[in-house]
């Protein structure tokens, strides 16, 4: 079998506990067709039970795979313990009911001992006695259909009682950022969300959002309340000594850029508006960022993929206080035509972590496959763009996410959506592909809205509305 073949038995025997089968009819099925193919429930599956009351749009794992954070429209945000899959946290401290939360993004942890690390240390002061011992282990923001964005710390405590209580995380809110304004006509919804750490800026970290047609970039910073030189945006670096002389884990939002799509030019070529977009307004449905490449890639809800370079002028010198070049790089785009009836828009955008493959959702149920290459011409250096490979993996019903995993180069790729599927597709796939490998999940009465995948484990949250016994999160241990 070929490498991606190899991957993907691995994850089938996962999941079903055999290997794939070996003739094509038995081994694919439509998304039509796979409910009614008698796709066994997953063995691996496991449900955290207990928590949300209505459907789930987001999903996250910690970075030490430790813990999965779920987002919900009943406006809370739900954290789990992956091993035990029990309920630990319920974070809804300032949330409004009438607005669903969409989003949950961790922060990556640089080291413990890392001092731009963005975590915080117990504090040497002697009059803070109630926070000695204490450390902060993770950072998770959300953002919800308010036009809020929240910051939410975790700290533990090291002492007898904290072993007693099984090391026991506390969470509290620590910050907060209202994109909504009042001359708006109407909330912003957050679609994406996502802490950075590029290589450009490599002592900060970042948080992307969105809002309406916009994307932004804010640089998160402890709030020193006793330092009004601090609370400047020309004095964004606070050094590890003050932050550490006693403990606050509150945070601030620090502008450092922002880009409204809207300005652009051919932003209004192809719009795809609809029942739900009447007038045609441009949104921003998705945002990804890679490391590797420092490239941003933004799906809009004109059918075009815009890939930006957050590189400044000179990297090996930037601070807080260099402003990125906001450099558009190219735009990924397919005739307006193509999409038919479906609709043209992008739903989601996710990159291989090599910064070179891209995978962008079609609200037609499509998923196109693009190749990067950075080439020469006329002495400059320009980022060449090509479609490799389009999937046919939706049957023209909405796909709402996408995500390269799984092998040394990611050889597959998992796509997910309205019709309650999760598919396995060879990720290096050339020319229009009708079928996947294999589906994994199959469950019409829970449409996905969101996955996350690790090296050990797969989370999916959706759903309809929960009734008596809620909505569940579903986790699927991988083995290797």
């Amino acid at each position: 079998w070929p490498l991606e073949m190899q991957v993907a038995n691995a994850l089938h025997s996962s999941f079903f506990g055999r290997p794939l089968p070996t003739t094509t009819d038995e081994s694919t099925t439509t998304s039509d067709t796979a409910a009614a193919a008698g796709i066994p429930r997953p063995q691996n599956e496991r449900m955290c039970m207990g928590g949300h009351r209505d459907p789930i749009f987001g999903t996250a794992f910690s970075p030490d795979g430790k813990y999965l954070a779920t987002a919900s429209e009943d406006s809370t945000i739900r954290i789990w313990h992956v091993q035990s899959h029990k309920l630990v946290a319920t974070l809804s401290e300032g949330m409004d009911t009438n607005y669903e939360c969409l989003r949950v993004a961790w922060l990556k942890i640089r080291s413990e001992n890392d001092s731009t690390n963005n975590l915080q240390q117990s504090g040497d002061d002697a009059d803070d006695t109630d926070n000695v011992g204490v450390v902060e282990k993770y950072l998770l923001a959300s953002g919800g259909a308010d036009g809020i964005v929240r910051l939410w710390s975790a700290v533990q405590k090291k002492n007898a009682e904290a072993e007693h209580n099984n090391n026991k995380l506390d969470w509290t809110c620590v910050g907060s950022l209202n994109h909504f304004h009042t001359e708006d006509e109407e909330r912003p919804q957050i679609y994406a969300l996502q802490f950075i750490q590029s290589p450009s800026y490599s002592n900060l970290d970042l948080l992307l959002t969105s809002a309406h047609d916009s994307i932004y970039l804010w640089n998160i910073v402890i709030d020193v309340d006793d330092d009004d030189d601090a609370k400047t945006s020309e004095s964004t670096e606070i050094s590890h000594e003050q932050q550490n002389k006693k403990f606050n884990n509150k945070r601030r939002f620090l502008s450092l850029l922002s880009i409204q799509f809207s300005h652009l030019e051919g932003s209004k070529t192809n719009q795809f508006g609809g029942q739900r977009n009447p007038e045609n307004e441009l949104y921003v449905f998705d945002a990804s960022y890679n490391e590797s490449s420092d490239l941003l890639a933004v799906a809009l809800s004109d059918g075009t993929c815009r890939v930006i370079s957050l590189a400044s002028v000179d990297d090996a010198d930037n601070d807080a206080n260099d402003t990125p070049l906001q450099r558009e790089q190219c735009v990924l785009s397919l005739p307006p035509g193509y999409f038919g009836d479906g609709g043209g828009h992008l739903t989601a955008v996710n990159w291989d972590k090599s910064g070179s493959r891209l995978a962008t959702c079609v609200a037609s149920g499509r998923v196109v496959l693009w190749m990067l290459q950075y080439a020469g011409v006329d002495g400059s250096i320009f980022l060449h763009p090509s479609i490799v490979s389009i999937l046919d993996g939706g049957a023209g019903r909405p796909l709402f996410g996408a995500k390269y995993c799984c092998g040394k180069n990611e050889e597959l790729l998992l796509t997910w959506g309205i019709e309650g599927n999760v598919s396995v597709w060879d990720s290096f796939s050339v020319g229009e592909v009708m079928l996947p490998i294999c589906t994994l999940i199959s469950n019409p009465d829970y449409p996905i809205f969101a996955l996350d995948v690790t090296e050990k484990s797969i989370a999916i949250g959706g759903g309809r509305d929960g009734g008596f016994l809620g909505v569940a999160a579903y986790l699927y241990d991988i083995n290797r």
